[in-house]
């Protein structure tokens, strides 16, 4: 259950974060792993699973998707330069737990299962995290970061988070 202390935390993260970081120069500042580059606070497995999961849970529709957006480096960036140690910790724990968890619902390496059998364990994995005794906050907070990294980019921002004045077609005559 969210408790209302998250639900703030999360809006000022996704508000007041994207503000701050315009006024601190950029995301491009933040974003220390650009596409190609070698992350700086994941280690290449931890990356892999966090572009894996990110992509499955935001995955390129007729928008882009997390990985068009670059979220993996996003939050590779936000965990070096902004993340207390404390929250890294955390995180790291919590991707260790999610790798382990999700190895077992693809009976196999998730990193190398098929799209199918990897979005299956994915969302298996996700119902159980939010049932009402869920025990995954780990998780929880990752698909957290992974959203709001995600229309803090540009990307997101912008694409994702149009807004229509009129939404669909307008008729402006219309018999009554």
């Amino acid at each position: 259950m969210t408790t209302r202390r998250e639900v703030l935390q999360g809006l000022i993260v996704s508000i007041g974060g994207a503000t701050a970081l315009t006024a601190c120069g950029g995301v491009a500042n933040v974003l220390s792993t650009m596409p190609g580059s070698a992350p700086r606070f994941y280690t290449s497995a931890e990356y892999a699973l966090v572009t894996r999961i990110s992509d499955l849970i935001i995955p390129r529709t007729e928008t882009p998707g997390a990985v068009d957006a670059n979220v993996p480096g996003y939050m590779d960036g936000l965990m070096t330069d902004w993340a207390s140690s404390e929250t890294k910790n955390a995180h790291r724990s919590a991707l260790r737990q999610i790798k382990s968890e999700l190895d077992q619902l693809a009976r196999g390496n998730f990193l190398d299962a098929s799209d199918s059998v990897a979005g299956h364990s994915l969302a298996e994995f996700d119902a159980a995290a939010f049932e009402q005794n869920g025990d995954a906050s780990g998780y929880k907070r990752m698909k957290g970061y992974v959203s709001q990294s995600y229309f803090a980019t540009e990307e997101g921002a912008t694409e994702e988070l149009k807004w229509v004045a009129i939404p669909g077609r307008w008729d402006p005559s219309v018999e009554i």
